[in-house]
């Protein structure tokens, strides 16, 4: 008789919320990415080879020699107050008006979704999401058990109407929604937009509903064309009763590794945060911060910016002409203004996770639709990163997807 084989000597142990965590396939792909035989559409990577390393040591030199001791020291929860001053003038660029104590410095805008979902959601609590919407919000939200509703998006972001339904719908139960949480500019994933008619319409129905609206904007500073929108947090000028939580991240405008994010929020939020900071890693790393403040009080992190926009700009125009020119009839795609992404959706008798597997075989991934969706729709769509590749394998890997889709498409219709 044969030995039962235990993969897990620990499962009896384990938390019923482990049952609800997943693994991210952006997070399963980037090794994929990191492979120079692959064109990767997967992750958002950005192109961090611009920055200047030799002004990046000269930062990093001066905070140690300046601050050395504290830079490698703990720090306070709610993040380094110098960097909070120049955070206040990043946002002001945005046109959002915060100063140093409306801010709390988190480790990455990742950390920011998971607090602010640890101190608002209980479980079986309703929260409101786009769809398709930013996979790491969906499995921070899920692991702390919320009956999520999704809302549709379209060309203008998510769809008000079926909002403002769905609401009225879950009041009528009784139920209270905690909050909805939406990428308003260059969405993740689908690269759309929230026009400004819809931001003024969500808001007056987080006023008339009582909820938050947790708005989660990295990307808006990285716009190739067309005029800035208002934030959320812009319109929402009642001092007394604010509804918008804010988040950003320092990774699309400086680079991800150095792990800082932030948000602002009426204070007693804020409060409640720095609480959830103090018992999940107690800081966010000093040295990364005083390295962060340094860079971004030199005025050149303003071209650098600009850089950024020309470079992600050409590669988005690249991908949108190569689809333009050989994806089959029957597919569309999003075209977005500006951020990092391209959502693809192809015919719905085509399912794009059987497709990865061809498409890796011919040195190409992205990612499948369906991890963007809290009910796994999305079969037949998926998301492309124009922010990784340069113009030439972006060319070349379209035109290597759209030879496998139509070889799929002239096989299925073989069948018919």
């Amino acid at each position: 008789m044969s030995k039962e084989i235990i993969l897990d000597h620990w499962k009896h142990l384990y938390a019923n919320r482990v049952a609800l965590m997943f693994s991210s396939e952006i997070r399963d792909l980037l090794s994929l990415s990191a492979r120079p035989d692959i064109i990767s559409f997967s992750g958002g990577l950005p192109e961090v080879r611009a920055l200047n390393y030799q002004k990046l040591e000269r930062y990093t030199q001066r905070a140690l020699k300046m601050n050395g001791d504290i830079s490698l020291q703990y720090g306070s929860s709610d993040g380094y107050y110098p960097l909070k001053t120049r955070l206040a003038e990043v946002m002001k660029l945005e046109n959002i008006d915060a100063n140093e104590e409306d801010i709390v410095i988190t480790t990455g805008g990742q950390q920011a979704i998971d607090l602010l979902a640890k101190i608002f959601i209980n479980p079986g609590d309703h929260i409101i999401i786009e769809a398709p919407g930013y996979t790491g919000a969906l499995n921070s939200f899920k692991s702390y058990e919320p009956k999520i509703v999704s809302i549709p998006v379209d060309s203008s972001g998510i769809i008000t109407s079926e909002l403002e339904q769905k609401l009225k719908e879950l009041k009528n139960k009784n139920i209270q929604v905690k909050f909805v949480y939406v990428v308003p500019n260059f969405s993740n994933p689908s690269g759309y937009t929230l026009s400004l008619s819809r931001r003024k319409k969500m808001l007056s129905l987080a006023k008339k509903y009582n909820t938050l609206i947790i708005e989660d904007n990295p990307y808006g500073m990285l716009r190739f064309e067309g005029k800035p929108i208002p934030s959320i947090k812009e319109l929402d000028t009642e001092s007394s009763n604010q509804n918008v939580v804010y988040i950003s991240t320092l990774s699309k405008i400086f680079a991800p590794g150095f792990r800082i994010g932030w948000v602002v929020a009426p204070h007693p939020i804020l409060e409640k945060l720095t609480l959830a900071v103090q018992s999940s890693d107690l800081c966010t790393s000093s040295f990364s911060q005083r390295i962060a403040y340094e860079y971004f009080s030199d005025p050149c992190w303003k071209e650098n910016v600009i850089d950024f926009i020309k470079i992600y700009s050409a590669r988005r125009d690249i991908m949108i002409k190569t689809l333009e020119n050989h994806f089959p009839p029957g597919a569309s795609w999003s075209r977005p203004e500006g951020g990092f992404f391209v959502w693809l959706r192809l015919p719905e008798f085509l399912d794009t996770k059987e497709i990865l597997a061809d498409a890796i075989r011919n040195k190409v991934a992205y990612v499948p639709g369906s991890g963007f969706y809290a009910d796994n729709r999305g079969q037949n769509e998926a998301r492309l990163a124009f922010c990784t590749e340069n113009t030439e394998n972006i060319e070349k890997g379209i035109k290597i997807l759209s030879k496998i889709i139509k070889d799929k498409i002239k096989l299925y219709r073989s069948f018919k």
